[in-house]
């Protein structure tokens, strides 16, 4: 299956110095197709030059200078991809970006934009702005910010193209003009845009910009008033990561580790791909394989998010994934295993009518790869009977990553001792695969890591309070 064709717009402006930067944090992306247009917007510096010695897949136009928004819509009559992404030619892109928004947007076909977290870096004299309230101490807010987004093409011909009079702002007026239209829009955790300031930034002349905030705004307030008949008519509020439209079934993350599991992991996909909840993003994190592993997931295209790693263990892939993962649910399979088809659907259903329930099990049963039947389901306190709260995973913790066997013992202890409420479903929701090279009989020697991992857990729970110690 085909991956669909991202189209990559970089309008610049006396930008040469900064271009190859630009450039070769598109190229670093781990999602393919891509073009890349460069629209020169009348520059003086050499930008002809600098975009030739990039080579493909870049394209290089050139154009009387007629300002940003002139340069996107140039890079819009070019662009042939299905989807649209922008980039200032002085800032960068984070190498996950698309992978992560292009998954977020193919499990959510309704979804016209999806944006992420920007990360504000300071370079060449530039200032981290004082009047930003920062998320994190690393300078990374939630914004509405052009280049953090990944587009639709179709939501051009719904909204239409850039305001060219609209030398500032104008990517302000485009959003209040979607917004007014009730466009779908999404905001994820992750950053997807490194927004570097420096001496030259268009946003330092924060007197232009006040000038054509106060005109962008001005115009929003009109429409709005025409559409009210005289009254000025509120516009929908566009939701943050951690909220739903009312009716729109949440996401699921679902994490898949995998090394050497060319075998078995196109069985254990398959079963996610059969699942009758929808929608879910499939993050599949190749922990150094050096089998055919790679060849099995080319075969999913873009129904799943591959992520390659250097050999580190399972439980960093898996902590890898939650880290990638957009989802307010996430679940766990091992590359091995498989589920039932109505695994999802019936575990969304329970968190979402029962939110005092912050982890949810379900019975696994057992099979074995030679054949001999299959046992029983029995109760199962493992990943991938698992659906949690991504907020509540995130307060917990990561899997650790100093110890072969036992991690998920070790977060399930903590889960416990911070008092996160779990239940246990009695239906099967897990079908375990036996076979000569589960994980377990790998490293049958690093048994002694449970007595460590139980041990840390009793350390801890002498430090509790005496009654948060009961109560465990």
């Amino acid at each position: 299956m085909t991956n669909p064709l991202v189209s990559v717009i970089i309008p610049a402006y006396n930008a040469a110095r900064f271009l190859p930067n630009a450039v070769a944090s598109v190229r670093r992306q781990t999602y393919a197709p891509l073009e890349i247009l460069i629209v020169d917007d009348g520059s003086q510096d050499g930008c002809a030059r600098v975009a030739a010695e990039l080579g493909e897949p870049v394209r290089y136009v050139r154009q009387e200078q007629s300002g940003p928004a002139a340069a996107r819509n140039r890079g819009l009559e070019l662009a042939q991809g299905e989807f649209v992404g922008f980039l200032d030619a002085d800032d960068e892109w984070p190498e996950q970006k698309l992978s992560i928004q292009m998954s977020r947007l193919l499990a959510s076909p309704e979804l016209d934009i999806v944006l992420g977290r920007v990360h504000y870096v300071a370079i060449e004299g530039g200032e981290i702005p004082d009047y930003y309230k920062f998320e994190e101490p690393d300078h990374v807010l939630s914004n509405v910010h052009l280049g953090s987004g990944l587009y639709r093409r179709r939501v051009f011909d719904q909204v239409g193209n850039f305001d060219a009079s609209l030398h500032y702002c104008e990517d302000l007026d485009w959003f209040m003009r979607a917004r007014e239209l009730r466009v779908r829009l999404r905001i994820l955790r992750p950053v997807t845009l490194i927004y570097r300031l420096h001496g030259g930034n268009m946003t330092r002349d924060r007197g232009r910009v006040d000038q054509f905030l106060s005109v962008a705004l001005k115009r929003s307030i009109d429409r709005r008033r025409r559409l009210g008949a005289g009254a000025m008519a509120p516009p929908d509020r566009w939701f943050s990561y951690d909220e739903w439209w009312p009716g729109t079934p949440p996401l699921v993350s679902v994490i898949v580790p995998v090394f050497n599991g060319a075998r078995f992991v196109r069985e254990a996909l398959d079963s996610i791909l059969n699942q009758t909840y929808q929608p879910v993003e499939i993050i599949v994190v190749d922990d150094g394989s050096n089998d055919a592993t790679a060849e099995v997931l080319d075969e999913f295209g873009p129904r799943v998010r591959r992520v390659s790693q250097a050999h580190s263990g399972q439980s960093v892939a898996r902590n890898r994934g939650v880290e990638l993962a957009t989802g307010r649910y996430l679940a766990f399979l091992d590359a091995d295993d498989l589920w039932p088809a109505e695994k999802l659907a019936a575990q969304v259903a329970i968190l979402e009518e029962e939110p005092e329930c912050d982890l949810l099990f379900g019975h696994a049963a057992q099979f074995r790869q030679n054949g001999g039947g299959e046992s029983e389901p029995m109760p199962g306190h493992v990943p991938g009977t698992l659906m949690a709260r991504r907020d509540v995973w995130m307060r917990v913790g990561p899997l650790r990553s100093d110890v072969k066997v036992g991690e998920f013992l070790d977060w399930m202890l903590r889960a416990r001792q911070q008092g996160m409420r779990e239940r246990m479903d009695g239906r099967m929701w897990l079908r375990r695969r036996i076979h000569e090279d589960n994980l377990g009989v790998r490293e049958r020697d690093a048994r002694g890591d449970y007595l460590r991992l139980l041990k840390d857990a009793m350390d801890r729970r002498r430090q509790l309070p005496a009654r948060a110690a009961r109560h465990e």
